[in-house]
């Protein structure tokens, strides 16, 4: 998959609760780094590096650990919600695949991308 389609996953999986969705764009940075910015309506940004020389779900969990921080920065909450909980879930990849775990140690979790059918 391309970077920006696994952007997509995540803030398609941000987006059940978000009260809006950022523009992103994406821009290259020193040493084969490219920049993911997260712009609100305001023209606040959030960016960070990823590497898209890495494997997929390296890539993908990159982008589920920091996109959910902008959201905390652009719209001052914490997504997604691991479900019947008020606790962001956190990001991790297990088994080669890029998932969303219960940071309290539950055992939920679902693959980055499936949390609005989780």
């Amino acid at each position: 998959m391309q970077l920006s389609e696994l952007v997509a996953l995540v803030l398609g999986d941000l987006s059940v609760g978000a009260p809006a969705i950022p523009a992103v764009s994406f821009s290259p940075l020193d040493e084969g780094l490219v920049e993911v910015l997260l712009t609100d309506e305001d023209g606040m940004g959030v960016g960070f590096g990823v590497d898209p020389a890495l494997p997929e779900a390296e890539i993908l969990h990159a982008l589920a650990d920091r996109i959910p921080d902008a959201y905390v920065e652009l719209y001052r909450t914490g997504l997604p919600l691991v479900p019947s909980t008020e606790r962001p879930a956190r990001a991790d990849v297990v088994d080669g695949v890029a998932v969303w775990t219960d940071p309290a140690g539950g055992g939920w979790s679902c693959p980055v991308g499936g949390h609005r059918t989780a």
